[in-house]
């Protein structure tokens, strides 16, 4: 299925969408690979019109290019050359997880074609492990794979309220607990171009609980599409929302809590 509001093709889109459902690292709670699928059904339930932004998707030509399918970490060496091609094209995109190991091959991907912007991280966990369980790509060492490309200088991290002792000193841009006032006081020092990556268990449990791995004591939507907001008018180059785990508890809710938030990063990276 496509998402409800894709009216375009590529070549005229002035954003895409892709859904990547991988969750095959996933430690606690296995299932964000329906992310792609439920986000779309759920789109079905929101308006199109952003009371926040007083936009109408109507007026965005959308394209919705379906799912990669892939199911090992060789795998994922295709979404980064398929990423490369999307960007020489100069595509915007929004990525839909899927676990967050998706990032680190769409990040290598960009960058083959954009070689410096940064990295705004939304999340409840760091994600800077070097290895997890023995594995260097998995959801927990996401991150630390993206400072690998990029360098950790390049990455901001917000509302971060989990990790190891050597993950919250790494970063000298972790910003524990709280999204909006730090992204405030540190959108201008930020350069574009921007990459946005959100797991959306940086929200609290109690209004998005249908994650892999919930923490508590998070954030609220509100703080959240408030921090997105106060990206508009930057190149926000693209994007990826994950994590989102219809099968562990209240898929349609929480569902359409993700949808909302995908329709509000739209209208903040497409002018």
């Amino acid at each position: 299925m496509i998402i409800e509001y894709a009216n375009s093709n590529l070549k005229e889109a002035d954003i895409a969408i892709i859904g990547l459902p991988y969750d095959r690292t996933s430690s606690f709670i296995p299932g964000s690979r329906l992310g792609p699928r439920y986000i779309r059904i759920c789109t079905e339930n929101i308006e199109w019109f952003s009371p926040y932004q007083n936009r109408s998707l109507s007026t965005i030509k959308i394209a919705d290019l379906g799912d990669y399918e892939f199911h090992t970490e060789e795998q994922l060496k295709e979404i980064e050359e398929k990423v490369s091609e999307l960007y020489k094209e100069n595509r915007k995109t929004i990525f839909l997880g899927g676990e967050h190991t998706i990032t680190p091959p769409i990040i290598k991907g960009i960058n083959k074609i954009i070689k410096r912007f940064s990295v705004i991280h939304f999340d409840a966990h760091a994600d800077l492990r070097n290895d997890y369980h023995g594995e260097r790509f998995s959801h927990a060492t996401a991150i630390r794979r993206v400072a690998d490309i990029i360098g950790l200088q390049n990455i901001y991290q917000f509302g971060i309220r989990s990790g190891t002792e050597e993950e919250f000193s790494l970063n000298k841009n972790l910003f524990k607990f709280s999204a909006f006032e730090p992204l405030s006081d540190t959108i201008n020092k930020i350069p574009d171009p921007i990459y946005v990556t959100i797991d959306v268990d940086v929200v609290d449990p109690s209004q998005i609980p249908a994650v892999a791995t919930p923490e508590p004591n998070g954030i609220t939507i509100k703080e959240l599409i408030n921090s997105l907001l106060l990206l508009k008018g930057r190149n926000i180059i693209g994007a990826d929302i994950v994590e989102y785990n219809p099968l562990a508890t209240s898929p349609y809710s929480s569902g359409s809590a993700v949808a909302v938030i995908l329709r509000e990063l739209i209208f903040v990276m497409v002018k």
